[in-house]
C-alpha cells in the first residue's frame, strides 16, 4: 500500500505579512527580554526563555483556535507575529553550556539539566494545547466554527 500526501500549494501573498508579523513579534520579544539578552544558561536566562516560549505558544494556540480560517490573519498573527516572538532556537546555544553529558556527576547536574530541557519544552507546549482549546472555545461562543 502507498500513502501519498499532496503539499498544499504555497500563498505567496501571504510571505509579506508572514515576515512583517515577524518582525513585530521579534521586536516586542526583544524588548521585553532586553535585561536578560543574550539569553544563557543562569536562572534569569532560562526564565525569560521559558516565560516567552510558554506565553507565545499559549497565544498561538488560542489565536489558532479562534481565527479558523482566516489565512491572512493566521499569517501575520500566528506564523508571523506568535512565530517571531517565540525564540525555541535559543534553546540550541544553551544545550551546550548544560551540563547534559556528565552522567558519572555526583553532583545530579546532568539529571537536574534533563530534567530543565523537559520543562522548557513541555510547559510551552501544554500551554499551546490549553491555548488552542481556549480559542476554540471563544471560536464556539461568537459563532465560529474551529
Amino acid at each position: 500500500m502507498t500513502v501519498r500526501f499532496e503539499r498544499a500549494p504555497i500563498r505567496w501573498g501571504l510571505l509579506p505579512l508572514v515576515v512583517f508579523g515577524g518582525a513585530i513579534g521579534a521586536l516586542v520579544r526583544g524588548l521585553l527580554t532586553l535585561p536578560f539578552d543574550p539569553p544563557d544558561a543562569s536562572v534569569s536566562g532560562l526564565v525569560m526563555l521559558l516565560s516567552v516560549n510558554t506565553l507565545g505558544s499559549a497565544l498561538l494556540g488560542v489565536v489558532n483556535g479562534a481565527i479558523g480560517d482566516r489565512a491572512r490573519l493566521g499569517a501575520f498573527l500566528g506564523a508571523g507575529m506568535l512565530g517571531g516572538f517565540t525564540s525555541y532556537s535559543a534553546l540550541t546555544p544553551l544545550l551546550g553550556a548544560w551540563p547534559l553529558g556528565a552522567a558519572s556527576d555526583p553532583s545530579g547536574a546532568a539529571f537536574a539539566g534533563l530534567i530543565g530541557l523537559i520543562v522548557l519544552i513541555a510547559l510551552p507546549v501544554a500551554a499551546a494545547l490549553a491555548g488552542l482549546l481556549l480559542g476554540r472555545r471563544i471560536s464556539r461562543e461568537r459563532g465560529g466554527q474551529a
